[in-house]
């Protein structure tokens, strides 16, 4: 699945942009509703490409724990800026660093509730102008 999500986003990449396949992702299972992890990787994913330059990467990691499997995706973007990280889940919520780019608000806070109706979560770290690294926590039955 997550080959078909980095599949999809490859389509919207800039000039020189690249996304990494994290290579452990294959060996991996996740016991998890498979649209609402879709949904939500496609979003963070998408956002990474959108909100990144020419020329950057997005990295995608699949860490694996005792109780949880955390899959992160980073980019080297324009990033979030600080006063204004907290609201990044609030429905409609754009920083004012993106208003002039397309979009509506809402795919973060619908992954948000989506993985939080299901056990799972989502955290970010971001720095303006250098990037952001969005987290999703899956638990897994171990």
């Amino acid at each position: 699945m997550l080959n078909e999500v980095i599949y999809d986003a490859n389509v919207h990449l800039k000039d020189e942009q690249s996304i990494n396949y994290p290579k452990n992702a294959d060996a991996i299972t996740i016991e998890f509703d498979e649209k609402i992890l879709e949904l939500s990787l496609s979003n963070l994913i998408h956002n990474a490409v959108k909100y990144s330059v020419e020329g950057t990467i997005v990295d995608i990691k699949v860490v694996e724990k005792v109780s949880f499997i955390e899959i992160l995706i980073i980019d080297q973007g324009i990033g979030i800026p600080e006063h204004e990280q907290r609201f990044v889940f609030d429905r409609y919520f754009r920083a004012e660093n993106v208003l002039l780019n397309p979009g509506t608000g809402i795919g973060l806070n619908i992954v948000k509730n989506h993985l939080k109706n299901l056990g799972g979560n989502i955290t970010f770290q971001s720095k303006e102008n250098e990037g952001s690294t969005f987290a999703i926590t899956i638990p897994t039955s171990k």
